[in-house]
């Protein structure tokens, strides 16, 4: 299948890491209703290739946007559109983020998922990012392309926590008010996907 010919920078190539260490993860990723210090986007994925009913592989690791401005979502788009073989094929993607896409992001993320009807993409995330009213229309866009928006729940931090993080076999330990910021953040998302 032809490849969007977006001008990608060479900055977006990268590899991506396979955990995040527990003090990245538990400052970037804390569900904080105003979060500030937290000027990174961490990306913890999944993507599981599917072809006529059976399973072929399936892959996991972070993105984190780069110092020259290159969002964590793009970075990941690079590196998955390479590995979009099959028109046969049907990927599907999740995501764990510690900001919900900016703009510009979800803008290029509802393309990507208009041209590939054989991708999914299910994005959870910690915090909303609402840096301009655009951003909202953001993530409007990508649900109308398909990809379900939510909020990370407590159970996903738990399940970050053990899928993508070095953890050295500890337990993770919920910060205070993960859950109530959780129903608080669900609903700040739920007006914002409502929205007409």
């Amino acid at each position: 299948m032809a490849r969007r010919n977006w001008v990608w920078e060479e900055s977006y190539i990268q590899r991506p890491w396979r955990r995040l260490y527990p003090n990245i993860f538990n400052f970037q990723f804390r569900n904080l209703l105003y979060a500030s210090g937290r000027n990174s986007t961490y990306l913890c994925f999944e993507v599981e290739c599917w072809e006529q009913g059976s399973f072929i592989w399936s892959t996991k690791g972070v993105f984190r946007n780069q110092e020259d401005s290159s969002h964590a979502e793009l970075c990941f788009l690079n590196w998955f559109c390479d590995r979009i073989e099959s028109p046969d094929a049907e990927y599907h993607v999740t995501w764990y983020t510690s900001w919900s896409p900016c703009f510009d992001c979800a803008e290029e993320v509802a393309a990507v998922l208009c041209e590939h009807e054989n991708v999914s993409l299910s994005i959870f995330a910690a915090r909303l990012y609402r840096v301009e009213p655009a951003d909202d229309q953001g993530l409007r866009a990508l649900q109308g392309a398909g990809a379900q928006v939510a909020m990370m729940s407590p159970e996903d931090f738990e399940y970050c926590w053990n899928i993508f993080v070095y953890n050295g076999g500890k337990n993770f330990s919920y910060w205070r008010n993960v859950r109530r910021h959780y129903y608080i953040l669900q609903e700040q998302l739920n007006s914002i996907l409502c929205w007409r």
